[in-house]
């Protein structure tokens, strides 16, 4: 569970310090052509565009919503599950979104760290179910109104002008479901 060094503790908050580098780089170099998700057709050899794909964002206002969302995301796990294996967790389930994505939309690019969050909110919903000993999630909370709000309203197509925005929201929550529920279920996290 949680404890360990402040570092262990706030280990999620590595994905803002690279989500802001990477919207500063994005200032003097073209990081979505560089760094972004490709789909599958159009992606040739560059697989590690499944993984930096999250780390890039159209402009300020998106890197900054998925920022404050990570944070009050970041609040209700806070010392329920170490902080690295959150990390972990979040790597491996943003970036089999955007695999599985890919596929879906294979002539498509798509930016942004928005898998990594709604898998983390997947993860809270399988949580509330799998383990009781763990705090319930309050409704009547800050964080649950950021986390709510995000739900929504991240879901409309501000970027995207169609419904892949909540694809592959949609996919990052079911992957949390399903890799949460087995990582809960083999007591790996």
């Amino acid at each position: 569970m949680g404890g360990g060094t402040k570092l262990r503790e706030y280990s999620l908050y590595f994905w803002e310090i690279l989500w802001g580098v990477f919207f500063l780089l994005g200032l003097r170099f073209d990081c979505i052509e560089l760094l972004g998700n490709k789909g599958i057709h159009i992606i040739g050899n560059q697989y590690y565009r499944f993984f930096t794909g999250l780390l890039i964002h159209v402009n300020l206002f998106h890197t900054v919503i998925n920022m404050c969302s990570l944070y009050w995301v970041s609040v209700f796990l806070h010392g329920q599950v170490d902080g690295w294996k959150l990390l972990l967790f979040s790597t491996v389930t943003g970036t089999l979104t955007n695999i599985l994505f890919s596929f879906i939309y294979p002539d498509s690019t798509s930016v942004g760290g928005s898998p990594v969050v709604f898998s983390l909110i997947g993860f809270i919903v399988i949580l509330q179910f799998l383990r009781p000993d763990l705090p319930r999630f309050q409704t009547n909370t800050t964080y649950a109104a950021w986390i709510i709000g995000y739900g929504i309203l991240g879901n409309l197509p501000v970027f995207s002008k169609n419904i892949s925005t909540l694809v592959i929201h949609s996919i990052a929550f079911f992957i949390a479901l399903v890799v949460g529920y087995l990582s809960i279920r083999f007591q790996i996290l």
